[in-house]
């Protein structure tokens, strides 16, 4: 792309920008997006409550007000406003402009909506007769509507000063059409104009938090636009980058894990090790990390891509056991993505269900992405010195997963082996359901992976597990390392040599992912 095309853009994309980083309205989106979804509530409420209002004093007063002016206009104008309110509640909820410009024409229809208050109050029912006096609800609706539809202080105080209007304008044209003297009025259109005042003050608060807060979602060139999930480590949220249409996730270390600037808690150094090792390889099995920092208030965050569809914990939770060639279909391409980090001298340390995203990826179903480098270490790096990120004492890793060497624990060697018996015990979760060892405590369930012999997963599926299949899982789950399979990729050419009458196709998958929406939300590791 030309340079100076790519200029144009960047000028375009800034002018549409605030300088704080913020959109249009100064406020973060997930919060434009809440206060559109409350517009349409409050259009609605106003909808239901503005009949029950007005046809009580009708009831009461067939025959209009005193001033006997307008008998049929007051009933026409009120179905006039409960039309509009209702118009712009489907009008809100149709998605025909972004949720700032919604926010625009909230204003709008704020306006309307208190001119439909005042046609309740005024038109042909008198202030003389009825004893209106103070402060009306177009003064409450006044102060009200802002904090709803928040706004820029020029913008509320443009609509709150028309809607204050509306009062002494309705007054004006009753007498010019010859209604009776109301007597005075001015007590009323006062408190119409102080609650404008009031309403631009309190509009100001409001937005103030909000572009506070949009401050605070920036993470440099990143603005957080929804949570996703949250762990103890921290939050993952959805991001939209300033300049590029890419949506991204963010994984945002919590301030209660002790990160600061230039900082060096386990936590950070956890993440920042997760980075690193993950920018290094290509395989498109790995999950891709774009960039990572320090957000203002001193938090660690990295942001990788944005995977729609689930892990594969979830998934057996959800929807039970995988047939065979499914779990030959899955475990291959995790193969994939193990392979080339222990060709770069990788160990991950923690694989497991939950860090195996099976995910829609472009026109490719059930594609695995592989994810959460942060314990990776090098092969033949002591394990000594490790951050204390678990339960079970200095172990590394997640209990029910982790291979007999990593619950030894002290100076054991990091050995691309031990990721396979972690495939291993993986392997057995998405044929069974189970895991390969049941116990009370994390400590437990590593001493049954250093001493029990676990029972083949043929024995306990339901669906029939071909017997290569079930060889290669116990071959995986060895005691000593020696006794695996001697790399990832001879565990791939294996899976390769299963055969099944009936593969797991394409087609195959397209009918699950059709037929299991719920399967398929946008959604990230914390």
């Amino acid at each position: 792309m030309p340079d100076k095309e790519i200029a144009n853009r960047r000028f375009l994309h800034c002018a549409s920008k605030r300088t704080d980083g913020t959109t249009l309205t100064g406020l973060p989106p997930d919060l434009i997006r809440k206060a559109g979804r409350r517009l349409e509530i409050v259009a609605l409420t106003y909808a239901a409550a503005y009949p029950l209002a007005y046809g009580s004093f009708r009831i009461a007063d067939v025959g209009g007000g005193p001033g006997g002016a307008f008998p049929q206009g007051p009933d026409l104008l009120a179905a006039a406003f409960i039309v509009a309110s209702l118009a712009f509640y489907l009008f809100a909820r149709s998605g025909l402009v972004s949720d700032a410009r919604l926010l625009d024409v909230g204003l709008i229809y704020g306006v309307v909506a208190a001119a439909g208050i005042d046609t309740h109050l005024l038109w042909g029912r008198w202030p003389e007769a009825y004893g209106i006096t103070g402060i009306s609800w177009v003064a409450v609706w006044i102060v009200f509507f802002p904090l709803i539809v928040p706004s820029t202080t020029g913008k509320v105080l443009l609509a709150s000063l028309i809607a204050a209007t509306t009062t002494p304008a309705y007054y004006a044209l009753g007498q010019a059409m010859g209604a009776s003297p109301l007597g005075n009025m001015t007590p009323m259109y006062v408190a119409n104009y102080m609650c404008v005042a009031i309403a631009v003050v309190g509009s100001r608060v409001v937005f103030s938090m909000g572009t506070d807060l949009g401050k605070a979602l920036q993470m440099g060139s990143y603005q957080l636009v929804e949570k996703l999930g949250a762990g103890g480590m921290g939050e993952v949220w959805k991001a939209d980058h300033d300049m590029l249409a890419r949506p991204a996730a963010i994984k945002l270390l919590s301030t209660s894990s002790g990160s600061s600037p230039g900082g060096t808690s386990p936590e950070q150094q956890r993440l920042e090790r997760e980075v690193q090792a993950t920018a290094q390889l290509r395989s498109p099995h790995t999950v891709e990390v774009y960039d990572y920092g320090l957000a203002e208030d001193g938090r660690f965050y990295y942001v990788m891509e944005l995977l729609e569809g689930l892990d594969l914990e979830e998934l057996v939770e959800r929807h039970g056991p995988l047939p065979p060639e499914r779990v030959v279909h899955v475990l291959e391409q995790v193969c994939h993505s193990l392979a080339e980090a222990h060709a770069q001298g990788l160990v991950h340390r923690d694989i497991k269900p939950a860090n195996i995203f099976l995910c829609r990826y472009g026109r490719d179903l059930d594609f695995v992405k592989v994810l959460d480098f942060g314990l990776v270490k090098r092969a033949g790096e002591l394990s000594r010195g490790d951050p204390k990120l678990t339960e079970a004492g200095g172990f590394a890793g997640t209990p029910a997963y982790g291979s007999p060497e990593s619950a030894e624990g002290g100076d054991a060697e990091a050995d691309p082996r031990s990721d396979l018996y972690s495939l291993g015990c993986v392997a057995y979760w998405l044929l069974t359901g189970q895991t390969v060892f049941e116990a009370s405590s994390p400590m437990l369930m590593l001493v049954q992976h250093l001493h029990t012999e676990p029972e083949p997963p043929s024995s306990i599926a339901e669906l029939d597990v071909p017997q290569e299949l079930d060889e290669l899982i116990m071959a995986c789950l060895r005691k000593n390392p020696a006794d695996r399979p001697a790399s990832a990729d001879e565990v791939s050419r294996r899976l390769r040599g299963i055969e099944f009458a009936t593969p797991w196709s394409s087609d195959r998958a397209g009918r699950w992912w059709g037929d299991a929406p719920s399967g398929a939300t946008t959604r990230a590791t914390a």
